[in-house]
């Protein structure tokens, strides 16, 4: 008995669709690559490489990091936004990379929908630190110093970056004002606040915390909604001061392109939130980090949140690369 062509389709669409099946539910068969937007060593590479070890014993599948640095983690973004959607390649995603720069970087051609988040790994504060000098020990006398001195010169790296964001919140909730001096990069602006070159400057907490109990230079307050108790119990946080609008964390997770699958989004956000709160990652980290786990909505929002945010201060501040 012969069969009609669209008999025949069927049967092969029949017979493939277990197979398919199989092929999706497989995943992960091949190896996976974490795009990280930074040189190798620094605080985003350790902890991708942390979550990518742990990865690869959950899933099976070795996990190759690959470091590509530039433009403030743009390369890095795009390179991710234009991968195969197959959740092969996954992305270090930061408040920098995903929300601020498409908003002020006229050159970036990625927006934050280009990417489904899959889970933040850890979120930090930015610390105000001035020199072991500074005739201050609180931010209150901090304020008063400068308001005494009419304006303070204020180490700052990335023309509209989040220690910049933070540095305005600052300046609004204060009513003071700090002049800017741009720098390169953070260990610069760190440098010279320990050699007295420059006052004050407002930095990560991973990159002034061992100045701080070398006593090189002084922590006076944090961007966080709460003490990192870990790394420094006695440091106040702006908004017990009373400072409501100096609160920012930034945060370090993982995406993949907007369209993977949904099944392979759930696996690998569902796998990233138990290696996340395990004592391995814990131990993986710098200690004045705080280990966070988001589902993929949850994480959307707060970028979504952050960039409205973002959006305000810019505006209300005028600030322009």
């Amino acid at each position: 008995m012969s069969m009609s062509r669209r008999q025949v389709l069927a049967g092969v669409s029949a017979m493939g669709a277990p197979g398919l099946l199989r092929a999706q539910s497989a995943y992960p068969s091949k190896p996976i690559e974490i795009v990280v937007p930074a040189t190798p060593g620094g605080g985003a590479d350790i902890g991708a490489r942390k979550a990518g070890e742990l990865l690869f014993e959950a899933l099976g599948q070795p996990v190759i990091v690959k470091n590509i640095a530039g433009a403030g983690g743009a390369i890095a973004a795009s390179y991710v936004a234009r991968a195969e959607k197959t959740g092969y390649v996954i992305g270090m995603a930061s408040d920098s990379t995903v929300v601020i720069n498409p908003l002020v970087v006229p050159e970036i051609t990625y927006k934050l929908e280009d990417f489904q988040l899959l889970t933040t790994l850890y979120t930090g504060g930015f610390a105000l630190a001035v020199g072991k000098d500074f005739p201050a020990n609180t931010v209150k006398e901090f304020v008063d110093e400068v308001r005494r001195r009419g304006d303070l010169s204020c180490a700052m790296f990335g023309v509209v970056s989040s220690p910049r964001l933070i540095t305005e919140m600052f300046m609004a909730d204060t009513g003071i004002n700090l002049v800017s001096v741009p720098y390169k990069g953070e260990n610069e602006a760190v440098r010279d606040v320990i050699a007295g070159i420059v006052p004050a400057f407002f930095g990560t907490t991973a990159n002034l915390l061992a100045q701080h109990k070398a006593g090189t230079l002084k922590i006076l307050g944090i961007s966080t909604l709460e003490r990192v108790k870990t790394a420094l119990p006695d440091v106040p946080t702006f908004k017990e001061l009373g400072l409501n609008n100096t609160v920012y964390r930034w945060f370090h997770g993982l995406m993949v392109p907007a369209g993977t699958p949904k099944d392979v989004v759930e696996k690998l956000s569902s796998t990233l939130a138990k290696i996340v709160m395990s004592d391995r990652f814990r131990a993986g980290i710098a200690m004045d980090l705080t280990p966070t786990v988001m589902t993929p909505a949850a994480f959307t929002d707060m970028a979504i949140a952050t960039r409205e945010r973002v959006q305000g201060i810019i505006k209300s501040r005028n600030l322009k690369v």
